[in-house]
């Protein structure tokens, strides 16, 4: 495994679940961070936790469902030094008809899942243009990025194209020093669930959810072998392999059978 230490990382969405624990371990690994998220309380806690591992922290709130944020973030951290790694983590869904939401939420779902996520993506590659220093990105997708999900049509549908991206985008930069890695968890247990208003799940998806601790440390286990993509979990692995072996539309009623139904009510939208 690569040593990281003294490395500086870029990672959105780290006020809570997978991108806090993706920061934690970071921090355990020797790496400087720069933390963004929307939250500047939940953010200086996390910044207090990894302090433990005696690296560098700086924190800077950004609402990256916002246009225009992705380019300010990136020009404040680089400001006081290099990103060395860039995660990719941020973003929302809602567990919804697509015909029951404001459109507002949409825009902002597509901003933040996929435009935000491309600019970052831009702005690292950029300005590692050249150089011979190595460096990592890590762009976090979803299982629903292998198939259509009803009541989550819209996120599953960024998740693809978050997962084609980062293929892609893998592949160009073989045999230079920058890798790209897509990492597609499946149901995890952090607050995710309760801001997408989801609903009853089954007992499959119930099984199968993993801590944001295991799905960090395997995305950035992928991350540092330099792998494509990774699944997170075996029954999560299995889950995406089934789907290619069945009729795209049975993939679609099994997920709807699997996710159950919605919540009546859909939390808003907040950046305290």
């Amino acid at each position: 495994m690569s040593d990281l230490t003294g490395l500086r990382a870029l990672v959105t969405g780290a006020s809570s679940g997978i991108g806090a624990a993706i920061a934690r371990d970071l921090a355990a690994r020797g790496v400087h961070l720069v933390l963004t998220a929307r939250r500047r309380d939940a953010l200086d806690g996390v910044a207090g936790e990894v302090s433990a591992h005696g690296v560098r922290t700086d924190v800077i709130p950004a609402d990256l469902g916002t246009a225009a944020a992705a380019r300010v973030l990136w020009l404040t951290a680089s400001a006081t030094g290099p990103i060395d790694i860039l995660v990719n983590n941020a973003g929302f869904g809602y567990f919804r008809a697509f015909s029951a939401v404001e459109r507002t939420r949409d825009l902002e779902l597509v901003q933040l899942n996929i435009t935000s996520l491309v600019e970052l993506s831009r702005l690292f590659v950029d300005a590692h243009a050249g150089k011979p220093s190595r460096g990592y990105l890590l762009n976090i997708a979803s299982i629903g990025a292998y198939q259509s999900v009803p009541n989550m049509a819209l996120y599953a549908a960024s998740k693809a194209f978050v997962r084609n991206f980062t293929e892609g985008l893998h592949d160009e930069l073989r045999g230079t020093a920058l890798s790209a890695t897509c990492v597609c968890p499946g149901g995890t247990r952090t607050a995710f669930h309760a801001a997408a208003g989801a609903g009853n799940y089954s007992w499959i998806a119930n099984a199968s959810m993993m801590s944001a601790e295991s799905v960090a440390n395997a995305s950035v286990r992928a991350m540092i072998g330099g792998k494509r993509t990774m699944i997170p979990g075996l029954v999560n692995k299995l889950s995406c392999f089934g789907v290619r072996l069945v009729p795209r539309a049975v993939a679609s009623w099994l997920a709807r059978r699997v996710l159950g139904t919605p919540m009546r009510e859909l939390p808003a939208r907040t950046v305290a």
